[in-house]
């Protein structure tokens, strides 16, 4: 995905003997507080610059750990909170430790992109994003709540000032090569567009900004969605960007079953704002939700950085030309 050989990362936490130490012996004293004793297989390591996780075989079944790198870490606290906030939401942790961005989570079983007989069964994609919506709607009161957890402000006034950190790196910069005069023209759009989101009625909540069905698994009465690392504080609707490019340009779905999905992620909106205030938010929300998803590669651990910043770079680059339109997901207009 981003030319990087992950199988030659290497992370301290699992190769030096202290770090390891302390990590194996914070596991296995989470694990005893609910009477789970690990069994002797060695855990299955994945490493990637975002994050690290490992499956432990137990008595209990399989768990998991994951750590995050540094500007991903407030995950850990975000999950746990989610988890008394919106329970059968995400899966509730064994254990956290917000400090250190450590979580310890059961096996969450089988992901629904596993489940679905086909990708293009859309009833499902419609029933996923109307249930996330739902999520999101509950979550609008806790948005002072996640900003103190340290999850990232992306609600539209504080997009300009990330877009210009992001044209100040030069490696950005130059990665951007003759496409930089036009995300830079694009600056005074932003601001004209971001005004308009911030004034749509629509209230900031939570925007998971990785929502696939790899992350999504059926609970009782609904779904759970992991994988909070790239989440952020935004226009609700900027969430729409993943799944919709993926269904866009993956299945070819055509305009009409766009909009019946829009249309019923926007069922838990109504009574936010008129019908055709609600759609155009969403056209809005999808361009600048573009600026999420490159800040998303530069949350990487110190010690991998130098190893993946110039694929990284590309990344980011690749994120930010999509600002001018030419290769976002076709915007559901219309009724």
């Amino acid at each position: 995905m981003d030319g990087v050989d992950y199988t030659r990362l290497r992370l301290a936490l699992w190769e030096e003997p202290g770090a390891r130490s302390e990590l194996s012996a914070w596991i296995e004293g989470r694990l005893a507080e609910r009477g789970i004793e690990p069994l002797p297989a060695p855990p299955r390591v994945r490493i990637r610059p975002w994050s690290t996780t490992a499956r432990f075989d137990t008595s209990h079944g399989p768990v998991w750990f994951k750590a995050d790198a540094p500007d991903s870490a407030f995950e850990a606290a975000l999950l746990g909170a989610l988890h008394a906030w919106v329970p059968g939401r995400v899966p509730a942790p064994i254990a956290v430790d917000a400090k250190r961005g450590w979580s310890l989570l059961p096996d969450g079983g089988t992901p629904m992109v596993a489940q679905m007989r086909s990708l293009r069964d859309f009833a499902v994609w419609e029933s996923v994003l109307r249930g996330y919506a739902e999520l999101q709607r509950g979550l609008t009161g806790r948005v002072r709540d996640m900003l103190v957890l340290g999850v990232p402000d992306l609600r539209p006034p504080a997009l300009g000032r990330r877009l210009d950190g992001l044209l100040a790196d030069p490696g950005v910069a130059a990665e951007l090569g003759g496409g930089l005069p036009a995300v830079a023209a694009f600056r005074a759009d932003l601001d004209r567009i971001a005004d308009a989101l911030a004034d749509s009625g629509v209230p900031a909540s939570v925007d998971h900004s990785d929502l696939s069905m790899g992350n999504v698994f059926r609970s009782a009465g609904g779904y759970r969605f992991i994988d909070w690392g790239d989440a952020s504080v935004a226009h609700p609707f900027t969430s729409l960007l993943i799944p919709f490019d993926f269904i866009a340009t993956e299945l070819s779905p055509g305009v009409r079953v766009l909009r019946r999905l829009r249309d019923a992620y926007l069922e838990p909106w109504s009574g936010t704002a008129p019908p055709s205030d609600l759609r155009a938010a969403v056209r809005r929300a999808l361009r600048l939700g573009a600026i999420s998803r490159a800040l998303a590669w530069t949350r990487v651990f110190p010690e991998l950085r130098d190893e993946v910043r110039e694929a990284h770079l590309r990344q980011t680059a690749a994120w930010l030309r999509r600002l001018t339109g030419h290769t976002l997901p076709p915007a559901p207009g219309g009724a």
